[in-house]
């Protein structure tokens, strides 16, 4: 793991919003970088190819009360409808950065709040990994084990909400991973997607998309089997 740690913490600290970082540091406070990013740095690392640039970092800050947290960031981004900030630099990827207590998943949920509960709140197993920026050492609850099977499935002891975002992320990993999706999972999909869900979500990871509906005045369930999606694949998200 050491070149996907020197991978991380070398795209972060050289960026000029490390200042706030360092900031966070200094409070005290946990630092954690989760999820795609760094799932994405082990697909490099284990696979060797694909896009290197990443789309944004999610970054989750613990031990920090509101009022310090706030006043670190405000000079750093703006605030988002979630109560984390958004920190954007010209020309780099977006940094998304929130307190762990405000997890989504957690505040939905009522789950206890830790790093371990945060990645459960992911839903998929392929996401459920963080690193601690002060120690380097990563906390895997299966990213590992589905990039090198090439399968998404549920993180164990998944802290199940928001249904049809994880059905849409899931198939949309799915597409641009070219990973399988365990029996389960599929069959959750199946179950949970919306259209509307999936082309907010793909939106987000397609930069060309296009939604394509070959009828109107359809209920959500028959568009669901009557659109079409395309787009120009986004690459798998690397450094």
């Amino acid at each position: 793991m050491n070149p996907v740690r020197d991978a991380v913490l070398t795209a972060l600290h050289s960026d000029p919003r490390a200042q706030a970082l360092n900031e966070f540091s200094r409070c005290g406070a946990e630092i954690y970088v989760v999820a795609g990013a760094l799932r994405d740095a082990i697909v490099m690392q284990h696979e060797g190819e694909g896009d290197k640039t990443p789309r944004d970092f999610d970054i989750v800050i613990g031990r920090l009360c509101r009022g310090e947290f706030d006043a670190v960031l405000q000079a750093f981004g703006r605030r988002n409808r979630h109560g984390g900030y958004l920190l954007a630099a010209e020309g780099a990827p977006n940094w998304d950065v929130w307190r762990l207590e405000e997890t989504i998943g957690l505040r939905k949920t009522g789950a206890p709040c830790s790093i371990e509960n945060v990645l459960r709140t992911f839903n998929l197993d392929c996401n459920a990994v963080a690193m601690d920026l002060r120690t380097g050492l990563v906390l895997d609850g299966g990213a590992i084990k589905a990039v090198r099977h090439r399968q998404v499935d549920f993180v164990y002891g998944a802290i199940r909400h928001s249904e049809d975002t994880f059905a849409a992320k899931a198939l949309l990993l799915d597409l641009r991973l070219k990973y399988g999706m365990s029996g389960e999972l599929n069959r959750f999909v199946m179950a949970h997607l919306h259209l509307r869900t999936l082309t907010y979500e793909a939106r987000k990871v397609f930069p060309n998309f296009v939604e394509l509906p070959t009828h109107n005045h359809k209920d959500t369930r028959e568009q669901k089997r009557s659109c079409q999606i395309a787009a120009t694949p986004f690459g798998l998200i690397r450094m």
